[in-house]
């Protein structure tokens, strides 16, 4: 599916499961702090906030249905139940201490005293080795590691993996595009960040059709590999595993950077740097964080979704909070707010700073402690970026 078919169709189904898109265009909550969502929440579920310890799943449920990023894109598989001494047992895992925070928080507004043994991905039994490529043809990614289960999407051939726990064989891995699911753990061949960095950086091959390339492996279309060398009617590449596999040419298409579009989107965006910050706004009269990334995008003939959270569906996933050095310039970038929600977002401009609209103008800040236009806050709060173009 192309780019601009998959921002279609999320304009025209929406994302209902994200709650209001009021709440969620700005930097920082509309008319709320972090404790205020959290109490609504609480009594939206129980007026009189008196937790019952038998409604203990459909508080976590309701939690995860309106705090909760989409479960598909964000970790959230949390239990709870009462321990022998009265206190709430959270037990399972979260990804972001942000969301396991506002969960604490949520259930002792309902009065529960809670004990929380929650862990936070990527899990720290996984060492060193927190990246992976799909190393076979393909391989299912599941909602869960065995029992009914249901395929949430196919990973392709050399497809980086953002791995964040094993379990029963397989592996919870962020796919490509951010898609979490269960991979079975024989089809990933595991690395470091090191490996994970020579693979996927420089041009890349991408195959417009299935070839068999020996035995019983095909690169099917739609699978991306480090590209090596074209001579004539043959292109190189290299397998996650370091063989090297001669592709016809015809089968496939050579990706660099896209310069000359990514300077134009970066040129847009700068354009209204020093513009006032206005809720809603779209033009250089006023811009909020979404409307500025549109904007800029805009430009390369690419038509976002409104919202961050909307546009976080678009794109691959090129860094994680664990994992920034894959960032490049004109990725999107996707901010927390206290709550664990998606609040804010970005634009990156490379040598760790970015462009963002907040209160009271549009700005450059910075990744970099060193910089002094660092951003503490928005460092501490940087979830997720997405590449729009390849």
């Amino acid at each position: 599916m192309t780019l601009r078919k998959t921002v279609f169709l999320i304009l025209v189904t929406g994302w209902a499961s994200f709650g209001r898109a009021d709440d969620i265009r700005n930097s920082t909550p509309r008319n709320a702090r972090h404790d205020d969502v959290v109490e609504r929440l609480a009594r939206r579920i129980e007026p009189d906030l008196a937790g019952r310890p038998e409604r203990l799943r459909q508080y976590v449920d309701f939690f995860r249905s309106e705090i909760g990023n989409d479960y598909r894109l964000f970790a959230f598989d949390v239990a709870a139940k009462r321990n022998h001494s009265g206190q709430i047992e959270l037990r399972g895992h979260i990804e972001f201490p942000e969301t396991r925070a506002a969960l604490t928080k949520y259930l002792s507004l309902l009065g529960f005293a809670v004990e929380d043994r929650l862990e936070t991905l990527p899990s720290a039994a996984l060492g060193e080795q927190i990246f992976g490529f799909v190393k076979a043809s393909h391989s299912l990614s599941y909602d869960r590691p065995r029992g009914r289960r249901t395929v949430e999407t196919d990973c392709l051939l050399g497809e980086p993996l953002y791995l964040l726990r094993e379990t029963n064989g397989h592996l919870l891995v962020h796919s490509g595009e951010g898609y979490l699911g269960y991979v079975r753990d024989a089809d990933v061949l595991r690395v470091d960040a090191a490996a994970f960095a020579r693979y996927t950086q420089g041009p890349s091959v991408r195959m417009i059709s299935d070839q068999p390339v020996g035995g019983e492996l095909t690169v099917p279309a739609g699978a991306r590999l480090k590209w090596i060398s074209t001579n004539g009617e043959t292109v190189h590449a290299m397998l996650p595993t370091r063989e090297t596999v001669a592709l016809a040419a015809a089968s496939c298409e050579v990706r660099r950077e896209p310069a000359a579009e990514l300077d134009a989107i970066i040129e847009n965006a700068r354009q209204l740097l020093g513009t006032r910050y206005l809720w809603g706004g779209r033009t250089s009269n006023g811009v909020d964080c979404s409307g500025l990334v549109q904007i800029a995008y805009a430009t390369a003939g690419l038509h976002l979704p409104r919202d961050s959270y909307q546009q976080f569906y678009v794109g691959q996933l090129t860094a994680t909070r664990w994992h920034t050095a894959g960032l490049r310039r004109g990725d999107t970038l996707y901010f927390l707010g206290d709550d664990g929600k998606i609040r804010h977002t970005g634009l990156y401009l490379g040598g760790d700073r970015f462009l963002h609209a907040v209160s009271p103008v549009v700005r450059i800040s910075s990744f970099n402690p060193e910089h002094e236009d660092y951003d503490a806050r928005r460092h501490a709060s940087f979830a997720f970026a997405k590449r729009l173009l390849d």
